[in-house]
């Protein structure tokens, strides 16, 4: 089932991907009043009639606002596609966003030269009409006062919205996967990366006083600042990590960081109890996290 109710007006719908491992992974929120609605992170273009047909069950005829933490494709992809579906809806971004957005070309060419395969199972976004685009600081809505805050870290026009106290936090908090009840948690710093700048926003967030936090992957938890300042701890152990092997001149290839850090790190000792795909899914990212805290502090 694509659509999860998770409170009264707030639905998470799943944007599964037809790849091994990419299931309940990549997510839309949307928030409902009426008959219109907020979205937070489209998601890919592959998975946009996922989203539109979520919307109908939901019975949702009208979006007031597309929002947008990032342009990844996996959150931003289908942006174009769906202001297509619903023309005229405003589209709230990070000042850095809207040229992309706008000519999505350059976008595009990078995320293929980055993720080569994955950017294809994404799909190519189209453009969105310039004059759609909006970088508010501000915005009321029905009875929510919505804040958004730049959160740098995990990239350069990354923003977190506060919805009164329900903090969409896309990946400032980094990555949350749910387990059998299990915690499993990791961060998400893709070169290039910058510590200070991504430690900076998750505490800009946790000072707005969140309550409850939704993941851009993947899902909903309760005690928000619990988990923003565990991110921040976690930042700091796989830096340390990878900073004292340096020291001492051990190996610093990423799969020997990455078995140190599943015996040091109690929020991903779960890893072994996910499934093959999902490993492997995990594995892919969590050593492109390593190669930004790695790039970062070969560069000191």
């Amino acid at each position: 089932m694509a659509v999860h109710r998770i409170l009264e007006n707030l639905f998470l719908i799943d944007l599964d991907l037809p790849l091994p491992g990419f299931h309940r992974f990549i997510s839309s929120w949307i928030i409902k009043k009426g008959d219109s609605a907020i979205i937070i992170d489209p998601g890919p273009s592959v998975t946009i009639n996922v989203l539109i047909n979520a919307l109908l069950e939901i019975n949702v005829r009208k979006i007031d606002y597309i929002f947008l933490t990032h342009i990844h494709l996996d959150h931003g992809g289908g942006c174009g596609d769906l202001a297509r579906a619903y023309p005229g809806s405003p589209i709230v971004c990070h000042p850095k966003a809207v040229d992309h957005l706008a000519d999505p070309d350059k976008l595009w060419e990078g995320s293929l030269d980055v993720l080569g395969d994955l950017a294809i199972a994404y799909g190519r976004p189209l453009p969105v009409a310039r004059e759609t685009i909006c970088t508010e600081n501000n915005i009321n809505w029905k009875d929510y006062n919505i804040r958004l805050v730049k959160t740098p870290g995990h990239a350069s026009h990354h923003m977190s919205f506060l919805f009164n106290d329900l903090l969409f936090a896309g990946e400032v908090a980094g990555v949350h996967i749910p387990l059998n009840g299990n915690l499993f948690i990791r961060p998400a710093t893709p070169p290039p990366f910058r510590p200070q700048t991504a430690l900076n926003s998750i505490s800009n967030v946790a000072e707005m006083g969140p309550n409850k936090i939704c993941y851009g992957h993947y899902g909903f938890l309760g005690n928000a600042c619990k988990f923003l300042s565990m991110a921040k701890e976690q930042i700091g152990l796989w830096l340390d990590i990878i900073k004292e092997r340096k020291r001492k001149g051990l190996n610093l290839g990423d799969k020997e960081i990455f078995e140190e850090i599943l015996v040091k790190d109690s929020h991903v000792r779960f890893f072994n109890q996910f499934d093959p795909e999902i490993r492997q899914r995990e594995t892919y990212f969590i050593k492109n996290s390593i190669k930004g805290m790695l790039n970062f502090i070969n560069q000191e």
